[in-house]
Formats: structure tokens, sequence, C-alpha cells
């Protein structure tokens, strides 16, 4: 683990909480610092952090659980690689996901519940365009859409949702949309889901949703 990024961890309180380190991590992996293979030393970590090993053991499960890592027999933990494969399973099951919620908020007159917190989110969206933060942008991605799930009123559909990895998958779209899209094209893309939503016809969703995902054929050749 000897990546740049540990020169700059910032002053750490006395009594660092796991969860700290876990959105440290998160966000030098979405920036790039630690590349897909890349292997975390638990006791190098430590001393870096200057924690304890089972603070760090306690993060980087944490970490697995989103999606971000792996753990191999007697070799250790390792930020995961892209796999074609696990990028289709889960911009399908997503997909349903999201449109089975706008169906169920639709159907039940929620609408009111969602439709301004995503206003806020788009908001905050067009400033980081404009800042062109790639990270804070993709970030409140993933709340826009959790918010239209939860909308669904399904503590159920929200769990599955919630058990899909999006931070890994958002780190996924990062390394990609950079060399693919601009993030003017991604804010369209989400004012044109909101608008859908809005009128409460969920059937249109579906298009519009799958039309935001990164372009799994250029994926393809990029990683070929």
């Amino acid at each position: 683990m000897n990546s740049p990024i540990y020169k700059t961890v910032p002053p750490l309180k006395k009594r660092v909480l796991s969860d700290d380190i876990v959105e440290f991590l998160i966000d030098a992996i979405m920036k790039g610092d630690f590349p897909p293979g890349s292997k975390i030393i638990e006791l190098q970590a430590a001393k870096m952090f200057e924690v304890s090993q089972s603070t760090i053991r306690e993060a980087l499960r944490e970490l697995e659980i989103r999606g971000f890592l792996e753990s191999k027999p007697y070799k250790g933990t390792f930020v995961r690689k892209f796999t074609i494969e696990g990028l289709k399973d889960y911009f399908r099951t997503r997909t349903e996901l999201e449109v089975l919620a706008a169906k169920w908020a639709a159907e039940k007159g929620l609408r009111t519940i969602y439709i301004p917190g995503m206003d806020r989110l788009l908001q905050d969206m067009e400033r980081f365009v404009s800042e062109e933060n790639h990270v804070a942008f993709r970030k409140k991605d993933m709340e826009f859409h959790k918010t239209l799930v939860e909308s669904s009123g399904s503590k159920s559909l929200l769990s599955a949702w919630n058990a899909l990895s999006h931070s890994y998958w958002a780190y996924f779209g990062l390394y990609f949309e950079k060399q693919q899209y601009n993030l003017e094209d991604q804010m369209e893309k989400h004012l044109a889901i909101y608008s859908i939503l809005k009128t409460g016809h969920p059937e249109e969703l579906k298009e519009a949703i799958e039309s935001h995902y990164v372009d799994i054929s250029y994926i393809i050749r990029v990683l070929d």
C-alpha cells in the first residue's frame, strides 16, 4: 500500500472511527488514487492512520460490503477489478428496481415526497457541473436515485436497492465517464428522468434510466 495518497492523510482525531477511514478511502478510490487491483495492506494502513489494526479491519469489511474491495484467501484484500458481467447485472437489476419504485410511488400518490428532494439535489448537481467536480456530482447522482426508490414507500424495495453496491459502481462510472461523457451530458439525462417522474408516467422511465448509464460497448472496447 505505497500510494502517495497516504502522504496527504489529514490530521486525525485521537479516537478515529472506522467510518472516517471508510469515507477517506472511498474518496481516494473514486479519485483514482487506488486503481482496480490495488492491494490494501492492513498493517501499513493502521500505521498511516495511527489506529489499531482492528479499526482498519472494520473499515475494510465495510468497504467490502459496499463492493469496493474483495478478499482473496492467502493473498490479501484488493480494490475490486471491473467486470462486464458484473456491470450488466448491476444496471439491469437497478433499472428494474427503480422503475418499479416509480410505479409504486405514482400509484400511492407519493410524488410530493420525492419531487422536492430531487429538485434540491438537481440544483446541487448543476453546481458541481459548473465546478467540474465529478466525484461530488456522482454522489448527488446516487442520492437522486435513492430518493426515487424511497418514494415508493417500500422498505423491502429500498433494502434491495441498497444492496447493489452503488458506491463501487459509481466509481466504475467515474472511471469511464471522464473518457466518454461530460457532466453536462449527464446533467441533461437526469433532468430528463426528473421530467418523466413529474408526469407520473413511470412506464416511460426505463429507457431514460438506461440511456444515462455509461455505454457498455464502449467499456468493452476499453477493457479489451
